[in-house]
């Protein structure tokens, strides 16, 4: 792994690895509290940083990125040796970097191998989500924990199924899937669908709506409830359309970007008088998610 890929190992899922767990959260889970690692500690006095993943140590009034955690844990080393160690402990720990994606983003059968879907509880993955702003409880409502391996390496990630079956798979390094591709469909009830629908791109966006939703954002959120449709990749809108097309008007909020718009513009053709634009809500950002993190709900 090159040194900004090291970088960006999440610090509670190193921890995590080593024994050492959260004792308080706050700022709604962007701060985590722990005993220090580094010392002896009878109070909680070691805090992190989700969002910029950084540490610091009040008893020694040290600090610094997930490297210089690395040095301090094994006792001053040198540079290099701290990097090969905390390659060792990410690819050990499973949420290193995995193997390459194929063309169309997909690992197969022959690839991965051993998948098996739990309820969310690691520790690393709620870190993940709360860098992107997203509570546990929405995280774990919605969302499973994956593991698998890959050329007989283990890895995990988190897991959003879609109505066939497959899953999206994401963790700090790795965006993928696995299984068919196909949309996802959140309904309010089981027994009937709302007249409206909104339409996702992708399954944060998705979970950052929920959380605007929560705390009665007037920028964003409809006035009403609606199911929700994840389209997974704008390269399914196709096969959406048929969901899509029982609902008296689709609210989109697509990415602000050339596949989103192209996305927009196909689902306005199949059709028309049916999808309302809403990505002019968040115009100056790239998707749901980013307005969320910006506006720090």
């Amino acid at each position: 792994m090159e040194i900004e890929s090291l970088k960006k190992i999440p610090i509670p899922a190193l921890l995590s690895h080593l024994g050492h767990e959260p004792v308080s959260r706050m700022r709604g889970g962007r701060q985590l509290m722990y005993y220090s690692p580094l010392r002896g500690d009878s109070n909680p006095s070691f805090s992190v940083s989700v969002d910029k993943n950084l540490w610091f140590d009040f008893g020694l009034s040290v600090g610094g990125n997930v490297i210089d955690l690395a040095i301090a844990l094994k006792g001053g080393c040198s540079f290099h040796e701290a990097a090969i160690w905390l390659e060792c402990q990410s690819r050990s720990a499973g949420f290193g970097e995995a193997p390459p994606m194929s063309s169309i983003n997909r690992l197969s059968e022959s690839e991965m191998r051993s998948v098996k879907v739990f309820p969310l509880a690691k520790e690393s993955l709620y870190s993940y989500l709360s860098s992107r702003c997203i509570p546990p409880d929405i995280g774990s409502r919605f969302c499973k924990e994956v593991h698998y391996t890959v050329r007989g390496k283990p890895f995990y990630g988190l897991c959003f199924m879609n109505i066939l079956g497959g899953m999206e798979i994401r963790n700090p390094f790795f965006k993928g899937s696995f299984g068919v591709k196909a949309p996802s469909i959140i309904t309010i009830e089981k027994e009937k669908r709302t007249e409206a629908c909104c339409i996702f791109e992708g399954f944060m966006d998705f979970l950052s709506y929920k959380v605007l939703e929560r705390t009665c954002d007037r920028v964003i959120i409809q006035p009403f409830p609606c199911d929700c449709i994840v389209l997974n990749s704008t390269t399914l809108v196709r096969k959406a359309t048929p969901f899509i097309d029982v609902y008296e008007k689709a609210f989109c909020f697509l990415d602000n970007d050339c596949a989103g718009r192209r996305a927009l513009e196909l689902l306005e053709k199949e059709m028309p008088g049916k999808i309302e634009s809403c990505s002019d809500k968040y115009q100056n950002y790239n998707d749901v998610n980013d307005y969320l993190r910006k506006n720090r709900y």
